[in-house]
């Protein structure tokens, strides 16, 4: 089997382990063997837009729900800022700086963008000290290590994953904020999460982009057991985060998706890291690359013809931002996590290539539109119940053993 890129299959191991340790929680908050998944339910649940203010002076046979996907409604705007808004915005100005780690596209210039939207909403110049960030499990244990030292944590606010929020809501090192009332107008209420220890920024989708300049829409492949045919040999390129494709074994059934993989591995897929999967992809050196959906609206920003599919299923993910506990600017960086997953924050991420199904007019949004309508099963970590089970099992654990062997080329 053919491997390229510099991460290793260490880093996968532990962005799996720390969804092993994750996502217990969310039995314990409310989020084993699998089975064959059932019949798809795609019905999409109304996103509920914030009120606007003032400016301020066992298995998966269990059936999946479907993520948001209808056009938040905007509230009609209040007569005055609610009281609790108003005293973190007053807090903030005191604050007056917040330091946080962000995706390395918003350092820079979106930094500048970010701090003149706070001071247009809020009335608030904020100094924001913005590094670039490191992996989620990376950002979370070391919240989590600062946490339980005693110590202020580094930044004052990281973005997290489904898994590493769970982590740090676990651990005691995130802190617990009642958002409803601060939500910018036209803010849908969703994007409140982990019981409100964080705020969700944008959504990201697990599957394929194709050039369609390669391969015509009929002929493209629709799933793994679609990948496994003779004739994509030699024309795919695969990322190498072996715990994301348990996802896909846990809905299809472990025994079934194996096979299908096996299948794959006989067409000599090329393994590596979504960077260089994307550089592959961009040169036109492979046609087919399983992939996040961010990297299809890069292809199209640079001018590289790519579409999207979703491989049998809606694979789901959210990225949110997390207040850190210790923090001595809590009210700023509160402020700074209100406004980016507001309206105004939505649209700086959309330019660096992300976006969130909660907001109509980005990629995110149109994939979830696009795998409703298909009847495509949605697959969340987060609603979809047995999941947690089946990764703390030892059969899960054997199943992510036997993918990576898979793809390695050992069995």
């Amino acid at each position: 089997m053919k491997s390229f890129g510099a991460k290793s299959k260490v880093r996968a191991k532990a962005q799996f382990l720390c969804i092993v340790t994750a996502c217990a929680l969310l039995v314990i908050v409310g989020a084993c063997a699998p089975a064959a998944a059932p019949p798809p339910t795609a019905q999409p649940a109304q996103a509920t837009a914030a009120p606007a203010v003032a400016k301020p002076t066992t298995s998966p046979a269990a059936p999946a729900t479907a993520a948001p996907a209808a056009k938040a409604t905007t509230a009609p705007a209040a007569k005055a800022t609610s009281s609790a808004l108003a005293q973190l915005v007053e807090a903030a100005k005191k604050e007056g700086k917040v330091s946080v780690a962000l995706q390395s596209p918003l350092i820079g210039e979106p930094v500048k963008e970010i701090r003149e939207g706070i001071k247009k909403n809020y009335g608030v110049d904020l100094q924001i000290e913005a590094v670039p960030s490191s992996s989620y499990p990376t950002l979370i244990a070391k919240a989590i290590s600062e946490y339980k030292a005693g110590v202020a944590p580094s930044v004052d606010m990281i973005p997290t994953s489904d898994a590493s929020t769970i982590l740090g809501v676990q651990a005691g090192a995130a802190e617990k904020v009642d958002w409803a009332p601060l939500l910018a107008a036209g803010t849908p209420r969703e994007v409140i999460k982990g019981d409100g220890h964080v705020l969700n920024t944008f959504t990201s989708h697990i599957g394929m982009i194709y050039n369609p300049k390669a391969i015509p829409a009929a002929e493209v492949p629709k799933s793994f057991a679609d990948l496994g045919n003779p004739k994509w040999k030699g024309k795919i390129a695969m990322f190498n985060y072996y715990n994301l494709y348990v996802d896909f074994a846990f809905v299809q059934g472990p025994e079934r998706f194996l096979e299908n993989l096996r299948a794959i591995a006989k067409n000599d897929p090329v393994l590596g890291t979504y960077d260089n999967g994307r550089t592959r992809f961009f040169t036109g050196e492979y046609p087919l690359l399983l992939t996040q959906s961010a990297t299809m609206v890069e292809a199209k920003a640079a001018g590289v013809a790519a579409e999207w599919v979703s491989l049998g299923m809606s694979a789901l993910g959210n990225h949110n931002l997390m207040v850190l506990k210790g923090t001595k600017v809590p009210n700023a960086a509160k402020l700074l996590a209100v406004f980016l997953a507001g309206p105004d924050g939505h649209k700086i991420y959309t330019k660096t290539g992300r976006g969130s199904l909660l907001y109509p007019g980005n990629a995110e949004f149109e994939i979830n539109q696009q795998d409703v309508k298909a009847g495509l099963r949605i697959f969340s970590w987060e609603t979809t119940p047995g999941m947690v089970e089946f990764y703390n099992s030892d059969k899960g654990k054997q199943v992510e053993k036997d993918i990576g062997e898979i793809l390695q080329g050992k069995q």
